[in-house]
């Protein structure tokens, strides 16, 4: 069986970096397929069963990167022996396991650390195999996902600039006529470039040596040898014309060797930063869960760790406090800011029979909620992992830039020893030579290649899910940018999805009097226009009557008798003359049905009829006494929804199983290109494949059940979804917000995207076919080539970031 994880990753730099990686990862037994994505640093594996993780591990670091992992720490009440450790090892994704006695705890004799690998084991199951191993673990200490420290960061920021301002003090002592003459200014240039070069550069020389190690090239490669050539050949310079007893003047290129590390060092910083922004939306999600739950055990309040809560457990939570776990609501009421899962921009008020999502803010009000799911289950886990997912692949275009980045570094280091050569050659100028093999090394990093369009499907995506869509995979976004038709399914998606009752008519009772007997007869009836009657009793408070003989026939009805008084029969749809369903119930008194259209004449229920509504008749004794109509009602933005598909030029169809009156009159409504009434789940495969065989490139919408065939047929399948319902269909997004419209800004941010795209890799690929002539032609100081390339990195990623803003006008959730 094939299983498919997420992985954190450090350490990339460029396009070449992840093709690396990728190769070492599939070099694992196990591992069938690897996407490494460097703008959001996640590796997406496809493995067998039964593959041993380290080995994953241990591969990624010989080939000079790390995997991303946290540190989970117990306190245990007896140490944790051999066999134990080893069956701790066993399990999937777990690293290393350390045990040490704890001298300060009070509770445990021992503690022991687990190493894992975020994304493929949770906390939770580590801690059942502990408990199942017979020990009492308690999570004492949770690591963030181990990545580079803040500190860390901070270094290596400190260490760019203090290179930069190094960098102008070797400047001015190599290039200023008046220091330049001077014996000392050589000495100190060189001094303080040695500082530079061996500070600010070890990180590149790690890298490039384990790269090389693997016989690969990277960025790291390009930059250490550019940086080393300057520094290597000034060095020379300055050592042999010292021997010689005459001052070097204007030919020492330490001022190069400094500023292109220096320069590189801070453009990376400052790209790291923008990338951190494109990925922020995902990185907001996992911050939206509390650390610790209140709980109720035992009658008392608890406030235990998050990962400690239970199915079942109840959690209360109160105005301000986010939601910990999904849950149904047992009591309570409060305003719940669903902004940031669904997109919905006002607060919904909760009560008891709802349902909460983790995540979620309290906004006013204090709710008891009994826990559905909770930790890798919940819909903010669920929804994560599809957004990570989503953004570890590439689409077609970004697969083709880094078969180029891959092969792009050699061919640089080609053209690189070319250009040294030929200048070496035809002019016999070696400081010529060296000055231009170095531009042609530096100017060509293909950083921008790898971030062209992965930092723009990280920024799109983000965006939509705050919009409340969650899209699958890159290749979905490339393909939205295409569609040219949508096909709709109207029960649930165009529509509310429940019945309601729309109104009410007799001849001799008074409404509420009809609706009250109509409800007391249904009170026991699954069927959808029961429950709709029953509701609307309630909403309106009347007393459900005792009844007692109740008996129910599909196709026609129910009857019963109202305890102490009358029979009734509630006929749940009124027969047209060519189908008429209703005839005298056999083994029965009461009469449910023979009324046709014609007996509607003159009553409100023949309009009724010709709005497409479903009509319930109501006997009592025998004697028709009144009708009830219901209806599915459409979304209060379906109109503008479908209206702003069709403002796009996109051809919209309306497909549902609902009779031909009924479907015509909602496509009227919204004014679609075209309807398919009596539609089972093959009429709509048959519909999505005629449009392909047309040309049309087809959006599929419906509710991912019954549309699984549909949806799969379609280029884009977007399924509706709920936090009980995300599960994996077969559609490339789901929609998690009631908002139509986001489907029109949907396929709007796809084109936007795929033209960031296009607008990345052209700048990428123009930029170094018009910059490495110009180097290798000797146009360009090793200095400008270093500023020119780590700006173009910066820029592709900016240009990305634009996405960040669209739709915001029509469609923003509250962060």
């Amino acid at each position: 069986m094939m299983r498919r994880y997420s992985l954190g990753v450090e350490g990339m730099h460029c396009a070449a970096c992840a093709e690396t990686m990728a190769k070492a990862l599939t070099s694992v037994k196990g591992v069938r397929k690897a996407i490494v994505n460097i703008a959001t640093e996640r590796a997406l594996i496809e493995v067998e069963d039964g593959v041993d993780f380290r080995d994953i591990a241990s591969a990624v670091e010989n080939s000079g990167y790390k995997l991303a992992t946290r540190t989970l720490t117990f306190a245990l009440d007896k140490p944790l022996d051999d066999k134990a450790t080893q069956r701790l090892l066993s399990l999937s994704g777990v690293i290393a396991v350390e045990v040490s006695r704890s001298e300060k705890s009070l509770h445990a004799s021992a503690l022991v650390r687990v190493r894992y690998l975020d994304g493929v084991i949770s906390q939770s199951e580590i801690k059942r195999t502990l408990q199942l191993l017979g020990f009492e673990a308690h999570p004492v200490e949770v690591s963030t996902p181990e990545k580079p420290t803040e500190e860390e960061a901070q270094t290596a920021w400190k260490r760019a600039w203090v290179g930069l301002v190094i960098s102008l003090v070797v400047m001015a002592l190599t290039m200023l006529p008046s220091l330049a003459h001077q014996v000392w200014s050589g000495w100190l240039a060189f001094a303080l470039t040695t500082f530079v070069v061996f500070w600010v550069g070890t990180p590149f020389f790690r890298r490039a040596w384990k790269a090389a190690l693997n016989l690969n090239a990277t960025m790291d490669t390009l930059v250490s040898i550019g940086a080393i050539s300057a520094y290597a050949y000034s060095t020379w310079l300055l050592l042999t014309s010292q021997l010689a007893h005459h001052l070097p003047v204007g030919h020492l290129y330490f001022d190069s060797a400094a500023f292109i590390l220096s320069a590189i060092s801070l453009g990376k910083g400052l790209e790291a930063k923008a990338r951190a922004i494109a990925t922020s939306s995902l990185h907001q999600l996992v911050r939206l869960l509390p650390s610790k739950a209140t709980v109720i055990r035992n009658g008392s309040e608890q406030t235990v760790p998050l990962t400690e809560v239970q199915v079942g457990d109840l959690v209360m939570f109160r105005t301000g406090e986010r939601v910990p776990v999904d849950g149904l609501v047992v009591s309570g009421k409060a305003s719940v800011d669903e902004s940031l899962l669904t997109g919905e921009s006002e607060p919904v008020v909760k009560g008891e029979g709802d349902e909460v999502l983790g995540g979620s803010l309290c906004v006013d009000g204090f709710l008891q909620v009994e826990a559905l799911r909770v930790g890798e289950t919940t819909f903010i886990a669920q929804m994560t992992r599809l957004m990570d997912e989503a953004q570890a692949s590439k689409p077609a275009m970004q697969r083709l830039a880094d078969k180029v980045a891959g092969v792009f570094v050699p061919i640089v280091l080609l053209l690189a020893t070319a250009t040294f050569v030929g200048w070496l050659v035809l002019s016999g100028n070696l400081t010529k030579a060296v000055i231009a093999a170095v531009s042609v090394t530096i100017i060509a990093c293909p950083c921008a290649m790898g971030l062209a369009t992965p930092t723009a499907i990280a920024v799109a995506l983000g965006r939509l899910a705050q919009m409340g869509i969650l899209v699958r995979n890159a290749e979905a976004m490339e393909k939205a940018a295409e569609i040219s038709s949508v096909v709709l399914d109207k029960t649930g998606t165009v529509t509310q999805g429940q019945m309601e009752v729309v109104a009410i008519w007799s001849p001799k009772l008074d409404e509420a009097k009809l609706l009250q007997i109509a409800a007391s007869a249904e009170r026991s009836s699954l069927h959808p226009i029961a429950q709709a009657i029953v509701k609307e009793a309630n909403k309106r408070g009347l007393e459900i009557l005792e009844i007692a003989d109740v008996r129910s026939e599909v196709g026609l009805g129910v009857t019963a008798k109202i305890v102490g008084s009358r029979k009734v029969g509630i006929g749940r749809e009124i027969a047209t003359a060519e189908t008429n369903r209703f005839s005298e119930l056999e083994g029965t008194e009461i009469f449910v049905g023979k009324l046709d259209e014609s007996q509607l004449e003159g009553t409100p229920a023949k309009e009724w009829l010709e709005n497409g509504w479903s009509i319930v008749g109501v006997w009592l004794d025998g004697e028709f006494s009144g009708c009830i109509a219901l209806s599915d009602q459409l979304r209060p933005d379906a109109y503008e929804a479908v209206r702003r598909l069709k403002e796009m030029g996109i051809k919209v169809f309306l497909a549902t199983g609902d009779k031909p009156q009924v479907a015509m009159l909602v496509a009227d409504q919204l004014n679609c290109d075209g309807v398919l009434a009596l539609a089972n789940p093959q009429r709509k495969l048959q519909l999505v494949r005629d449009l392909q065989k047309d040309g049309e490139r087809v959006l599929m919408v419906g509710d991912g059940i019954n549309d699984a065939v549909a949806l799969s047929q379609a280029d884009i399948g977007v399924a509706l979804a709920t936090g009980a319902e995300l599960t994996a269909q077969a559609a490339d997004a789901l929609m998690v917000t009631s908002k139509l419209t986001v489907l029109a800004d949907f396929l709007t941010l796809a084109k936007k995207t795929k033209q960031i795209m296009a607008q990345n890799l052209f700048w990428a690929f123009a930029y170094n076919m018009a910059a490495l002539p110009l180097a290798a032609a000797g146009k360009l100081n090793p200095m400008v080539a270093a500023v020119a390339m780590a700006l173009s990195s910066i820029t592709v990623v900016g240009n990305a970031l634009r996405l960040r803003k669209s739709g915001s006008q029509r469609n923003t959730a509250k962060s």
